[in-house]
């Protein structure tokens, strides 16, 4: 990958600031745009242009691109819902879908080599055989899902209609320092913040929900090796192992016999099992993820104490 003005939207987010991180580390040169609505300065890499805004505005989109020479863009901005109930259809159009298309259009215009799009494993909705591949159904059952499903058949529009070069990566379930632990926002954060402060954890139903659980690093690697993949790819971003609640329980009682847990009903609206496929990225880039659940949890746990 030739070295250039790479943009990251929400480049002070959990994701976004490992990825900024990295790219500053390896040689290149970021720019962040980002509204700080869920990102924080704290994040931000001080070697990076930081651009304050909402990409789902298009004037400040181009006023983007214009200042700078932008050869490639990773779009990461995104609002994920903290709650099963909470959904917001309106939000999730801007943060992903009109996001998407304004990125897009300044890519072309300004000629960039390559958009990469943060896509969620969230498109397949409740899959009815795991691990499930890319060539799966894509029936999302939330907002966030379904908006993301929206985005990606825009960029495959562009892609077909206007030539966009593009890789769209759906991510798992991604973990590890930096990712807020308030709210409901994955099992791995709440978790975290019960151990951290000391909170009795909960385990709704059964407990043997399986989810795909991916440590930030490793997501880390798979983005920046998309972006010199070959073209026009849609890829699954885990573990492609599914890990239940319980086992996740096992791991923190195992770091701390004191804690508590308590059982509770199963709540409306949960999605079952899900773990994905990851075949496609290992053969195309030579891809794995290395950070077995156990050690991510402690490097996670390690980074909150820290704090």
């Amino acid at each position: 990958m030739e070295k250039g003005d790479i943009l990251v939207t929400g480049g002070c987010g959990f994701i976004g600031s490992h990825l900024v991180n990295r790219l500053i580390n390896e040689g290149h040169s970021v720019v962040v745009a980002d509204d700080l609505s869920t990102g924080t300065l704290e994040n931000l890499n001080s070697k990076a242009v930081f651009c304050q805004g909402d990409v789902s505005d298009g004037s400040f989109v181009e006023n983007v691109f214009s200042s700078h020479k932008i050869r490639y863009i990773i779009h990461q901005a995104a609002k994920i819902n903290h709650s099963l109930y909470g959904e917001d259809p309106e939000r999730d159009i801007n943060t992903s879908v009109l996001s998407t298309i304004n990125l897009i259009k300044c890519s072309l215009k300004h000629k960039a080599e390559r958009f990469v799009f943060a896509s969620s494993v969230a498109v397949y909705g409740q899959p009815k055989e795991l691990p499930l591949s890319e060539n799966g159904p894509a029936k999302p059952v939330y907002s966030y899902g379904i908006a993301k499903k929206c985005a990606e058949d825009y960029v495959r529009f562009y892609a077909k209609n206007y030539g966009l070069d593009y890789s769209i990566l759906r991510y798992a379930n991604v973990y590890g320092p930096r990712q807020p632990i308030y709210g409901e926002v994955g099992v791995v954060a709440i978790f975290t913040d019960n151990f951290i402060n000391e909170k009795q954890f909960v385990i709704f139903g059964t407990g043997e929900n399986l989810r795909d659980y991916i440590y930030v690093d490793d997501v880390i690697d798979a983005t920046l090796l998309s972006m010199n993949a070959p073209r026009n790819n849609t890829l699954n971003i885990g573990c492609g192992e599914g890990v239940s609640v319980n086992r996740l329980w096992d791991i923190f009682k195992s770091l701390d016999s004191g804690i508590l847990c308590q059982n509770k009903p199963e709540r409306t609206g949960e999605l079952g099992n899900f773990y994905c496929d990851v075949t496609k990225a290992k053969n195309l880039f030579n891809w794995c993820p290395k950070v077995q659940i156990e050690e991510g949890i402690k490097r996670t746990l390690e980074f909150y104490k820290s704090k």
